[in-house]
């Protein structure tokens, strides 16, 4: 089935705003004190339910977050009112009241969704506390902190596997605790099992007690995620919260692909997003599981702006205004994407445009924060007259 790109917003929506580029520029427009919203009810409701709409999201990783001072860079709140969905790129274990209260009325005014991220290759990886001199001290020789703390056992036995599942679901569930704790949206698990790394790593989620080739414990660690949040989880409450998975996607088993909300593809040095090798990975893998339109629109795809935020990405100018324009063509069939994204997107805070790119008129930008995340929203999802 051909896909039209067209965004389905509500009747509240369309009533209560004439398009949705205002919520893409009002911030700059009418500055304002982030802990004292400026608009309306009847403006949020709109801009929630458009939120709740089916349409293309807007994505990002958000690495400035303090939730301080007067500065909107360091502010949820003072992120483009269209932003659906971002993953915390640090900041996030340890929230401040000024965070947890920005995160609040982000969440509760803008319909905001914010991920806590990070790198899963390890046992522990991203929550394992750091341990006290006399935990340090009590450690026998060579033995790893996290293996303790967590209960993992490096033995070939069956006992030595059982308390390593073991560990993987206490795993599992404090990622999962922390989340509610805090009150965050999800989780954004990042996935990279065959990249090298600028650190030791043993990868040992994915390469211990591997069964015909699938990564046991890291399908495991899924399954356990799944059941408290994600569209596989077991409560109302869970299916609300997002899990997404980034890097590798298609590292993963094709049984699990369901557990998902989104596949972030990591698309920066591809002109045209979905011929990145990961995605192209994702429809052979997974093509016996999930129909070519969910994987599509499952799929958001990233451009790197922490070394191409001047330039609208780093594979070429204008390359996130290319990604919001274009849709997934598979065997001649287009189909929708899930959105578009950029990589520390708070680092393109402050650029400026060209007046054109690529024939693209970025006057409707011109003097704003964020100008070619803006756009882009703008490209993906036009305003319907």
């Amino acid at each position: 089935m051909k896909i039209k790109n067209i965004l389905a917003v509500s009747a509240v929506a369309l009533l209560g705003l004439s398009s949705c580029s205002k919520w893409t520029d009002i911030e700059i427009q009418h500055p304002m004190d982030l802990t004292k919203p400026a608009h309306t009810e009847e403006y949020y409701k709109a801009l929630r339910d458009y939120k709740n709409s089916d349409h293309q999201i807007a994505f990002a990783y958000y690495s400035a977050w303090t939730g301080v001072g007067t500065n909107m860079q360091s502010s949820l709140m003072g992120l483009p009112d269209s932003v659906d969905l971002v993953s915390l790129w640090g900041g996030w274990k340890n929230p401040t009241e000024a965070q947890l209260k920005d995160l609040r009325l982000a969440q509760e005014k803008k319909g905001l969704k914010a991920m806590i991220c990070f790198l899963v290759l390890d046992m522990g990886n991203g929550i394992t506390p750091d341990p006290t001199d006399a935990e340090k001290a009590a450690l026998k020789e060579g033995e790893k902190w996290a293996h303790k703390y967590w209960g993992w056992s490096s033995e070939n036995t069956e006992a030595g596997k059982a308390a390593r599942r073991a560990a993987v679901v206490k795993y599992a569930n404090a990622i999962c605790d922390l989340i509610d704790k805090y009150g965050y949206d999800g989780f954004d698990i990042d996935a990279e099992p065959s990249y090298s790394h600028p650190f030791n790593t043993d990868y040992e989620l994915w390469r211990t007690d591997r069964e015909n080739g699938v990564p046991t414990l890291m399908t495991l660690f899924i399954e356990t995620l799944g059941k408290r949040i994600g569209p596989m989880a077991e409560s109302e409450a869970g299916r609300k919260k997002v899990l997404a998975v980034d890097g590798q996607p298609d590292a993963l088993p094709a049984t699990h692909a369901k557990y998902f909300n989104y596949f972030i593809i990591q698309a920066y040095g591809d002109r045209v997003g979905y011929q990145n090798a990961h995605f192209q990975g994702m429809l052979s893998a997974y093509k016996d599981v999930l129909p070519v339109e969910d994987i599509c629109k499952k799929s958001i795809f990233v451009v790197n702006f922490e070394s191409g935020a001047t330039r609208g990405g780093e594979a070429g100018l204008g390359q996130i205004l290319n990604f919001a324009l274009q849709n997934p063509v598979v065997n001649g069939v287009t189909y929708r994407k899930g959105g578009v994204g950029a990589f520390r997107v708070d680092l393109e805070y402050a650029v400026s445009t060209p007046e054109v790119v690529n024939g693209i008129d970025m006057s409707p930008v011109k003097g704003l924060s964020y100008p070619w995340w803006r756009r882009a929203i703008q490209l993906m999802n036009p305003t319907i007259k």
